[in-house]
């Protein structure tokens, strides 16, 4: 994303990452050029595996009415017994389903080759959002190996996500159930 800040002459500079606004926009295009909502998942699992170098995620789907998260879909993991409001705590999914992206990363003091190990997984939990309203999780297990943490260039990605994943994910008509949120919510 493209900012301008003064130097010290006074004149404006851009702040703007060229490789990762080409990140972005490839990320953009991807979506907007799903043609279902099969090649939506598609595309949103080479967006996070390859931008943001993941290996393993999930998609759950909220329901508001059933206060309720079911798992849509998942790659490289099998989530089907995957406890979301165990994952996140009543708190970190209160703050998703407000629209915030909660990340916990593996501590950094782990050697390599634990850190990244069955009981040490990194984990993002991003929203995707219409309206204002949280209406799936993105879940974000495990990066590759080379990957330590995320950056500001994937909090972009993220944000692009939430924003922008609903419509191509779940159709024009996506939105949102009205009902309880938060502690209330189960996985």
């Amino acid at each position: 994303m493209s900012s301008e800040k003064n130097n010290a002459s006074g004149a404006k500079r851009s702040t703007s990452d060229p490789l990762n606004d080409l990140r972005l926009g490839a990320a953009r295009k991807r979506l907007a050029e799903s043609r279902n909502e099969e090649d939506a998942i598609e595309g949103l699992r080479e967006i996070v595996a390859n931008l943001l170098g993941c290996e393993e995620i999930g998609l759950f789907r909220v329901d508001r009415r059933t206060a309720t998260v079911q798992l849509c879909w998942s790659f490289g993991v099998d989530l089907e017994n995957y406890d979301l409001l165990q994952a996140l705590g009543n708190a970190g999914l209160q703050r998703v389903m407000s629209g915030e992206c909660h990340i916990d990363l593996p501590n950094i003091d782990l050697p390599s080759r634990d850190r990244f190990g069955a009981t040490a997984k990194a984990q993002a939990f991003v929203p995707i959002r219409v309206a204002n309203q949280t209406i799936a999780i993105l879940a974000i297990l495990r990066l590759l190996p080379q990957k330590l943490a995320f950056d500001r260039a994937d909090m972009e990605l993220f944000k692009l996500l939430s924003d922008e994943a609903a419509k191509p994910l779940f159709g024009p008509g996506a939105h949102s159930t009205t009902a309880t949120e938060g502690p209330g919510m189960t996985a």
